[in-house]
């Protein structure tokens, strides 16, 4: 009960910054100013009873357990992991370091700035250390091809790494130094919120300046590398493809919503896929960008819907070929589906986490027996499995 009490006072508290990042080019949403107490009676009432269904419905029910944790960053406070995924043996590569926000005081929020080397952290399935490549800048993304090529992204750039972990290929992404201008849909939501004067549009500027440096999604098939960056001059999200030598850039994909600095992609047997978080639901593109098939709906009371203000944060597709949703919550979960969407079941709910607006990266291991979950909060990956 807690947790969704926790979760409606962020909502109701936050609601101005969801409106900005995840809805800024649609009049769909309401304003801020136009939010009545019946919004938030409807939102408490749904908290309620997706809470009852969490204790009722057997289909919410977790197939595996939490068996394990790993810790990744170099110390228990969060920030310094930026992402992670496994390679073809199960290890696991992990972006960590470069400079970041870390909550100093959790009572008051208070952050402070940490600076850490930026590299890359190889660890063991078991949880073992066992090497770290130090890299030219923060990365915020990292996948593996099917042929064993190792791609990373971050800080305006993405690298291609040798098995040693050293860059042997750096481009920046298209749009790091785009121009950026503030268009009228930015203006518009500037008024709505009473904050449309010379002051805020500076700092909205100085905002999406910023954020062209990130990328907060990459992938890679046998000769195409997929890239997610932000659009210039508002808050939507494009998709670059490149080939593996980083050349020949490609715009495929635009006006993606992404919520909270997240668009998760992955690639798999031809296909691109997006966890487009701010539409609710999973969709599927050929290589030119093309939309293929997609699933989902948003929802808080059934397990097969996806919840919260953007949901599913990241997606991975098992050996098999389903398809692994991880939500950020609250509850904090890993969901699976067919390739053509229909609901299999909860892999795990992590317990743990309170459920929040972040990266919840899920990867599962070669043989299908391990479950990874990671908590940004803690810089570690939660491990779900059958207890032996």
């Amino acid at each position: 009960m807690k947790v969704f009490r926790l979760q409606t006072l962020i909502w109701v508290v936050g609601f101005a910054a969801v409106v900005v990042l995840a809805q800024l080019l649609t009049s769909a949403r309401k304003a801020p100013s136009q939010r009545t107490e019946t919004d938030v009676a409807i939102y408490d009432e749904e908290s309620h009873e997706a809470e009852k269904a969490l204790g009722t419905d057997p289909s919410w029910k977790p197939l595996l357990e939490e068996i394990g944790v790993i810790q990744l960053g170099r110390s228990p406070g969060g920030g310094s992991v930026q992402n992670y995924c496994l390679d073809g043996d199960g290890k696991l590569l992990v972006c960590r370091g470069g400079s970041f926000s870390r909550v100093k005081d959790p009572t008051t929020r208070r952050t402070e700035v940490v600076n850490e080397p930026a590299e890359v952290c190889v660890f063991s399935p078991s949880g073992e250390c066992l090497n770290a490549w130090p890299q030219p800048c923060k990365l915020q993304a990292i996948c593996v091809s099917p042929n064993g090529h190792i791609f990373a992204a971050g800080s305006g750039r993405v690298l291609r790494l040798d098995a040693e972990g050293r860059v042997v290929a750096s481009v920046e992404t298209p749009v790091a130094n785009a121009p950026v201008a503030i268009t009228p849909e930015i203006e518009e939501i500037l008024k709505q919120q009473n904050r449309l004067n010379p002051t805020e549009l500076e700092k909205m500027k100085k905002s999406l300046e910023r954020r062209r440096a990130d990328v907060p999604g990459i992938a890679a098939t046998e000769t195409d590398v997929f890239v997610v960056c932000p659009t210039p001059s508002d808050f939507a999200y494009r998709i670059y493809r490149f080939d593996h030598d980083l050349k020949e850039s490609k715009l495929v994909l635009e006006k993606l919503r992404g919520c909270c600095g997240q668009l998760d992609i992955q690639a798999h047997d031809g296909r691109l896929w997006v966890a487009h978080n701010g539409r609710h639901r999973v969709e599927a593109y050929d290589r030119e960008g093309r939309l293929l098939s997609q699933f989902g709906k948003r929802g808080r009371v059934r397990p097969e819907d996806f919840g919260g203000c953007c949901e599913p944060k990241n997606v991975r597709i098992a050996p098999d070929g389903d398809v692994l949703a991880a939500e950020s919550g609250p509850p904090s979960c890993i969901k699976r589906f067919t390739a053509e969407g229909r609901f299999l079941g909860v892999v795990a709910i992590a317990e743990s986490m309170k459920g929040d607006c972040v990266r919840m990266t899920v990867a599962v291991s070669p043989d299908g027996s391990r479950y990874y979950l990671l908590d940004t909060t803690k810089d570690v990956v939660r491990v779900f499995g059958k207890r032996s």
